[in-house]
């Protein structure tokens, strides 16, 4: 729990950070470098949450940098939070005087800063924004722990969702893969795609309500790189919450050699099934 003092350093330090996105988003309209992690992050959320009001002011919460231990490494921002926040005062609604509420939209993000095209390696997205009708839905799920998954499916469909377990193909059909290619540096080529309506805790033996696509994909760069993708998809509008490159390797042509890349580590995949 965050005391008094320190949320009103967070205040002001978002108020700063504010003030210079607002100062600098005229010039992401034109060319962006592959190190320009935080113009890029704006980029990829505009383009996968188009219905986001433009007025959200984004925030960076919780920036860091990644040092390789095995490296000198520069310092830089390519691990961060982003969020968006409504503080727009309009229709007759007065404005909050601070962040304390919940964002309207959040996104973790992690860019490989060691390849020359600093690839998008994870993203985690969430809130009312991105996943706000599954995960009310999800709440009222849990409220009947003795339905079955069929009751689910059924009820997810009469809840409006575009995108439930027996609409695979549609998904397939509108999954982001072009809007992607930019930030992940390759192609993507989808492996297989499977529907999770419970995710099972290895601890407790207990089940929760996941509600979520999960698309494995083999992606290919243009400079001889291989790795996989795990990417997630809520049900309703069928919109991205995560991302996630494997491990990168490259097939030398002549031996067939495989050699690893550098990458970091993230949290592991639901497993095939």
């Amino acid at each position: 729990m965050l005391t008094l003092k320190q949320r009103q350093r967070r205040i002001r330090n978002a108020l700063a950070l504010v003030a210079v996105f607002s100062f600098c988003a005229p010039t992401l309209t034109g060319g962006t470098r592959p190190d320009e992690y935080v113009a890029r992050a704006k980029q990829l959320i505009r383009r996968l949450y188009p219905d986001l009001d433009r007025l959200l002011q984004p925030i960076i919460v919780d920036g860091n940098r990644l040092r390789d231990p095995d490296s000198m490494g520069p310092d830089l921002m390519n691990l961060f939070t982003m969020e968006l926040y409504d503080v727009e005062a309009r229709r007759g609604v007065v404005a909050p005087t601070g962040w304390c509420s919940d964002p309207v939209f959040s996104a973790h993000f992690l860019f490989d800063w060691q390849t020359e095209r600093k690839e998008l390696v994870d993203m985690t997205a969430g809130g009312p924004g991105a996943t706000g009708r599954r995960d009310r839905f999800a709440r009222d799920v849990t409220g009947h722990p003795d339905w079955s998954d069929a009751q689910v499916a059924s009820a997810l469909s009469d809840a409006g969702a575009r995108y439930g377990p027996g609409h695979k193909a549609e998904l397939l059909r509108a999954l982001p893969l072009e809007e992607l290619k930019p930030f992940v540096g390759g192609d993507l080529e989808v492996v297989s795609a499977e529907f999770f309506v419970r995710e099972f805790g290895a601890e407790t033996k207990t089940s929760k309500v996941s509600l979520s696509w999960i698309v494995r994909a083999k992606w290919r760069s243009s400079d001889g790189h291989e790795a996989r993708y795990t990417l997630a998809f809520e049900p309703f509008e069928g919109r991205l919450e995560m991302i996630h490159r494997n491990a990168s390797i490259q097939r030398e042509p002549d031996s067939g050699a495989v050699q690893k890349a550098p990458h970091a580590s993230a949290p592991a995949s639901p497993p095939d099934r």
